[in-house]
């Protein structure tokens, strides 16, 4: 089961504060986390940290009401 977590309401740089604090928090329960977020926030940061830390996501930028990204723990 996935937790979720709506990034929505943030916009940068506390987007990505709270995204990660929401990640460190999921990765202490070993859950996987799926995070929502509007089509119009900028998640390139959040991407790139995924990328460099070698996580497991599946971004579903079409998914509907909301995109969001789904890291596997």
């Amino acid at each position: 089961m996935c937790l979720t977590i709506d990034l929505s309401t943030y916009q940068c740089p506390q987007l990505f504060v709270q995204f990660k604090l929401q990640l460190k928090q999921a990765q202490l329960n070993k859950q996987s986390v799926c995070f929502i977020y509007e089509q119009k926030q900028l998640i390139n940061d959040i991407l790139f940290f995924l990328e460099a830390k070698k996580f497991s996501y599946t971004q579903h930028h079409d998914a509907k009401p909301y995109p969001y990204i789904e890291v596997n723990l």
